[in-house]
């Protein structure tokens, strides 16, 4: 089997998926803006080639090292990237090389926010209302003179280019600075983030799943400049599970991770917010690894391969994310934290820098069968001055 890995160098531990391919007897191809020497060893070993391109972004470059590799060594089996920056790209090469998986039309709800609405819909899972923006009157309309209400790219990812709209002048200001790609807005919702995250084997059926709630949204941390934590949940909520189960069955999601987000109300409601066809941002994957006792890159590589997709796993412990931002003056130095959660510190990280804004300067993951522990040692490693 022939796999094409689109930047398969970040982030750093993506690198075990190609490294578990190739465990499994795959042969990996790597595409990546790189040179040979600033990939780390282990995957310079596990990859069968690499090809250099200038950016991902250049899709003539991309198509030119696939149609490399066909050349040199077979036909392609199976593209993956992992990453939502690249899922189009993803999608043009197997509509271009006769590649199993998702094509470039079935991308549109989850590129498009207001196409996820329908994913939602298609499940049976309330939403925020939300609409395509077209123009102040429309916009106004839609507020209905309540406000706050949120602005964001309908295609987008993270927290860039999004808009708090409390007011008209604030509304106004959004149309003098807009750019011309198609905006989104929706009604503000005041509620906890929580996810529904797992992997499908190849026919679709959920192998693996996990939940996760979170501090605040990534759009108020980095706005706020604020800490960001999140942690897994041992036992999920029978209706974030239930709702997760029906949006999983109505895309049709095979040998891919998903990472389904969703607004837990004050009244206990939830609202679907947005699909996406990977997994979780940061270093999620590790969690995935330390709160059930796995390792999920090689059951994902194991599905690929075509091996029994049938896993055991329980859902041992809750395990955290909790980041550090530089410009804050801690209660305790990184040292002081580390012998006060002791062998629940599971890993330190310094956190690419791309990925600052939101995951923090510095990357730790704790975990505990007890909840209450957990938030103990979210409050040491982020406690201030």
């Amino acid at each position: 089997m022939n796999v094409v890995h689109l930047s398969p160098h970040y982030p750093p531990q993506f690198g075990l998926f190609t490294k578990r391919l190739a465990e499994h007897g795959v042969k990996v191809f790597g595409i990546s803006d790189r040179w040979d020497h600033e990939l780390s060893p282990d995957l310079r070993q596990a990859l069968t080639a690499h090809y250099k391109v200038d950016s991902l972004s250049n899709y003539n470059q991309v198509i030119a090292a696939v149609e490399h590799f066909m050349e040199t060594c077979g036909h392609i089996d199976r593209v993956e990237s992992h990453l939502e920056s690249w899922l189009e790209i993803e999608a043009i090469l197997r509509e271009r090389f006769g590649i199993q998986g998702k094509q470039p039309a079935d991308l549109d709800f989850c590129r498009r926010k207001s196409q996820m609405k329908a994913v939602y819909k298609k499940a049976m899972v309330p939403t925020a209302r939300g609409a395509i923006v077209e123009s102040f009157e429309q916009c106004k309309a839609f507020i209905g003179g309540v406000y706050p209400a949120f602005i964001k790219p309908d295609i987008g990812v993270g927290a860039g280019d999004t808009y708090t709209i409390h007011n008209e002048s604030d509304l106004h200001k959004f149309f003098e600075v807009r750019s011309k790609y198609e905006y989104f807005i929706e009604e503000f919702i005041q509620g906890v983030i929580e996810s529904f995250d797992g992997l499908t084997d190849s026919s679709g059926n959920i192998v693996f799943c996990t939940g996760h709630r979170f501090s605040d949204d990534i759009h108020n941390v980095v706005k706020k400049k604020t800490n960001l934590y999140y942690y897994s949940l041992r036992d999920l909520p029978p209706d974030l599970e239930a709702a997760g189960r029906a949006v999983v069955a109505a895309i049709d999601i095979r040998e891919k991770f998903f990472h389904l987000e969703f607004f837990r109300l004050p009244s206990g409601d939830l609202r679907g917010l947005e699909v996406n066809l990977r997994p979780p941002g940061g270093l999620t994957t590790h969690m995935f690894n330390y709160a059930c006792d796995v390792d999920v890159y090689d059951w994902w590589a194991s599905i690929v391969a075509g091996e029994p997709s049938k896993r055991n796993y329980s859902r041992s412990f809750h395990c955290a994310f909790v980041s550090r931002k530089y410009d804050r003056a801690y209660t305790f130095d990184e040292d002081e934290v580390a012998a006060r959660c002791g062998k629940r510190l599971m890993l330190r990280q310094s956190m690419p820098a791309i990925e600052w804004p939101v995951m923090g300067d510095t990357g730790f993951l704790v975990r505990s069968p007890h909840l209450h522990e957990v938030m103990e040692m979210i409050a040491t490693i982020v406690g201030e001055v």
